[in-house]
């Protein structure tokens, strides 16, 4: 019995040498007498752009076997590493390094080795015209770096990775953009000097930290890596950086919140130091600064996103497009946080309703896509609306849903139980409600951190306020020019820091207001009057049907609610008219 064991173990051990002896060996397809290359990507992906260039890249033309035939089958490689063959190219060879090398009819091939550090060549679909394929380098610890192709700048952008940890961000080439401007938290800035006075106060006006708390208890987005925000002087640059126009764009907001990168616009729009202080800070308050939080709100969710991804393994068939989710949660958390973006919300969701193109229907929403700004609107209503009545675990759960791909009407009636179509008629519903309060003090609010004019005698300004003017209900009663006020005294601004360089509203004194034209000419108003004030002091004020004129050279006219006038020359003439 144990002659026989011994014999059969001999037997077995012979045959398996004899097999791999006959092994037909394969070489390298670039030549038999090629050498085997090997391959060293460190320990952890690089966190700049310029050690990311210098990853090693296999090439499928180092790595590739040159079959003699598609049989499937063992063979040996030209390491001596084991082969084995599926079909046409489509085949595993065991390196002797440890490493392993895949093929796949696709195109794809992939380099593993043992501690878990790979690559993974994907190339383009093919009608995608002179794209370069996808690379990406995996490391034990999770983190990766991808270098995705841009077509429409010919040229590939290099991402670190490490989903899992909520980080996702472009390894900016500093050749290209400079070196960063400025890094506050976990944001870094890029640009040129028209940033500057933006980028001095950025910390001060912009409340990240706030934003960032918020979306993290409120919905479980955060963004834990780099945030990195590339600042364009125009529009055209951006647009040609970015591929497209920028969605939602106007004079006064450009950008676009990307899983990478923000993309910011413009910077010969920004303010720059004129020497006048005075002017300079009022230059910075009419700044949109809040855009960068419904800029940063994207970024994060998109990061969340992959985060989702990673985590249940699940890479989605398809890339759901939401405009009105993603937009709309951005504009959103924005107007949370700034008084000026949701009287915007409000005043011109009501524009549309007026005009008519309010979307129908849920896929109405869908379809209209970015026109109109619906997505910035309707969609933000829509958002505020499931978060008061359906709860944040409604948002979070929405947004998981289409992040692993399912659609949108279907994710939205899933997570509320509620057809899209109802949420909709719902939220619009509300808004009518809301719009309200917001739009009666849409005045104050949208010039929420503006500059307070003040005139050059506050305190008889301040009386004014408090006392109004007491005069007699016909022209006729006024017998002495000291009865009608002093216009002059009352209402006369110093407007020199800003004549001739600024045309724009400003905030008045205790809930007053203010306008400036460029020419000098300006009107302060408030609840039922105004006052204009004319270039040469000639001032004219109106309020509770009855007109008040006052000349530079003293001159006063009154013309009272019954239509009868009064005028004074000056304090020893008078005349009278009906």
């Amino acid at each position: 019995m144990k002659r026989n064991l011994v014999f059969l173990i001999s037997f077995l051990l012979g045959s398996f040498l004899y097999s791999d002896a006959e092994r037909k060996p394969v070489p390298l397809k670039r030549g038999s007498g090629a050498e085997v290359l090997y391959f060293d990507f460190g320990e952890t992906a690089p966190k700049s752009f310029f050690q990311s260039e210098k990853l090693q890249e296999p090439k499928l033309e180092d790595l590739k076997l040159g079959f003699l035939d598609a049989a499937p089958g063992y063979y040996s490689g030209p390491d001596g590493g084991e082969v084995y063959q599926w079909a046409k190219n489509h085949y595993q060879w065991k390196r002797a390094d440890g490493s392993v090398f895949t093929e796949w009819p696709t195109g794809i091939f992939k380099l593993d080795f043992p501690t878990g550090t790979g690559f993974v060549f994907a190339p383009p679909s093919a009608s995608c015209n002179g794209c370069l394929p996808t690379l990406v380098w995996n490391y034990p610890d999770n983190t990766k770096i991808t270098k995705y192709w841009i077509s429409h700048r010919k040229e590939y952008d290099s991402i670190y990775q490490k989903p899992l940890e909520y980080q996702n961000y472009l390894l900016v080439n500093e050749s290209k953009f400079g070196k960063p401007k400025l890094e506050l938290e976990n944001l870094i800035f890029y640009g040129s000097d028209k940033w500057n006075e933006f980028l001095r106060v950025f910390g001060e006006e912009v409340k990240t930290k706030s934003l960032f708390t918020f979306l993290k208890n409120e919905f479980g987005f955060e963004n834990r890596g780099k945030i990195l925000v590339l600042l364009f002087d125009d529009y055209q640059t951006a647009k040609e950086y970015i591929g497209f126009d920028l969605p939602g764009a106007n004079q006064t907001e450009m950008g676009f919140g990307g899983k990478d990168a923000i993309v910011l616009c413009c910077g010969e729009q920004m303010p720059e130091r004129s020497g006048n202080p005075n002017f300079d800070a009022d230059s910075l308050r009419r700044v949109n600064f809040s855009m960068v939080l419904q800029k940063l709100t994207r970024n994060a969710e998109q990061v969340s996103c992959l985060k989702t991804i990673a985590e249940t393994g699940t890479q989605p068939s398809q890339e759901i497009l939401d405009p009105w989710f993603e937009e709309g949660l951005a504009s959103y958390i924005e107007s949370r946080m700034s008084d000026r973006k949701r009287v915007w919300v409000y005043t011109e969701t009501e524009k549309l309703i007026r005009e008519n193109k309010a979307p129908k229907s849920f896929k109405t929403l869908l379809d209209a896509k970015y026109k109109d700004n619906i997505p910035y609107l309707f969609g933000a209503i829509l958002v505020k609306h499931i978060h008061d009545v359906y709860g944040k675990d409604t948002i979070t759960s929405y947004q998981k849903e289409t992040c692993l791909g399912l659609e949108s009407t279907l994710a939205l009636q899933k997570v509320t139980g509620v057809s899209a179509d109802s949420i909709l008629k719902e939220s619009v519903k509300r808004f009518e409600t809301d719009k309200i309060q917001i739009l009666k003090d849409s005045k104050s609010l949208s010039l929420s951190g503006y500059t307070v004019m003040n005139p050059q005698f506050p305190n008889e300004y301040f009386s004014f306020l408090e006392k109004g003017f007491t005069l007699k209900e016909s022209a006729k009663e006024i017998k002495s020019y000291d009865e009608l006020p002093s216009l002059y005294k009352i209402f006369v601004a110093n407007v020199n820091d800003y004549t001739g360089k600024r045309e724009g509203d400003f905030l008045g004194p205790k809930g007053t207001y203010f306008f400036l034209w460029k020419k000098g000419n300006y009107r302060w108003f408030g609840d039922g009057w105004e006052a204009n004030v004319f270039p040469g002091n000639q001032i004219v004020f109106r309020g509770s049907n009855f007109t008040l004129v006052e000349w530079e050279n003293g001159k006063k006219q009154y013309v009272a609610p019954n239509g009868d006038s009064v005028v004074f020359p000056n304090r020893e003439s008078v005349q009278y008219s009906e």
